[in-house]
């Protein structure tokens, strides 16, 4: 991960620089450490209310569901890739999500989903979440899926984008704070940080120009090791859909290592979904109709 953060001014010290073949001129950025708390604030809120701007203002904010096609490819501890599946995801705001993957093949057997780790071997499987509910239906049925597994669901809704630009920076005991400039892939981004109670933190990095979310990096105590886990979430190739912008590409990193990347074929933001997709009778509907295999709805 590179990601650097610079101190007002050193980029005046620049000049100028080339980022992309676009001539980018140096501007007078807001230096963090001089700003009084409520100054910090409502910098980081202007921030936040120009991101959900420039994602699609009223219709990203009132948006209610999304569905999203594509593959996933999984890496080991050496980068080398383990295996690629097709993923559908589908998602009621704001704790709802039904995940589907089609292993097309793996290394070793063991292929780590979005949520956890599932033993797949060129099998099918079916992620569901509602809230701090979860199931699993594969071959063998539709089971609750492990606690750990509901566990780490719940923690990705803290630091999802979306969470983080409309309800976040509104919960009880949740710190928000401008972080001020820095780069992160060659781009120039602005930081904001979301600290909670528990000393958990967010950070938020968005594009300096277009003002759409590049990545988040969250910081959480790991009680075994006593220090802290990185999670790192990429999100680029950004295209409109139904008005709403959305990432194309998404790459997650834990502790330095990548561990999956997402390349999303196509997007809606307005999918017409079954009023039982999201719930543990409906996926069982499913197997019973499908016999256990996976197979995307149109």
């Amino acid at each position: 991960m590179r990601i650097r953060v610079c101190k007002s001014g050193s980029l005046a010290a620049l000049g100028f620089f080339w980022i992309f073949g676009y001539l980018v001129l140096p501007a007078r950025a807001q230096n963090p450490d001089t700003m009084d708390l409520d100054q910090n604030k409502a910098k980081a809120r202007k921030l936040l209310n120009q991101t959900i701007q420039a994602m699609g203002g009223g219709l990203y904010r009132d948006q209610t569901q999304s569905q999203c096609e594509g593959r996933v490819a999984q890496f080991d501890r050496n980068g080398g890739m383990l295996g690629y599946s097709f993923v559908k995801s589908d998602w009621q705001y704001p704790n709802k999500n039904r995940t589907e993957y089609i292993v097309k093949s793996t290394k070793g057997g063991m292929f780590a989903v979005l949520w956890g780790n599932l033993p797949i071997k060129g099998g099918d499987v079916v992620q569901l979440f509602d809230g701090d509910k979860g199931w699993t239906m594969d071959k063998s049925g539709v089971s609750e899926s492990d606690a750990t597994v509901v566990g780490e669901f719940q923690a990705g809704l803290k630091r999802q984008v979306r969470n983080l630009l409309l309800h976040r920076a509104d919960e009880e005991g949740v710190f928000l704070h401008y972080a001020g400039l820095g780069t992160a892939d060659l781009r120039e981004v602005e930081w904001i940080d979301f600290t909670d109670e528990e000393d958990r933190t967010v950070r938020l990095a968005l594009d300096r120009l277009t003002h759409l979310p590049e990545r988040t990096v969250a910081s959480t105590p790991n009680e075994e090791t006593r220090e802290k886990d990185e999670d790192v979430m990429i999100y680029t190739n950004y295209e409109l859909a139904q008005g709403i912008q959305t990432p194309k590409q998404v790459t997650r990193e834990h502790n330095g290592r990548r561990i999956y990347q997402i390349f999303y074929d196509s997007c809606s933001n307005a999918p017409n979904l079954p009023p039982d997709f999201f719930t543990e009778d409906g996926l069982r509907k499913k197997y019973k109709d499908t016999g256990g295999k996976v197979k995307a709805e149109k």
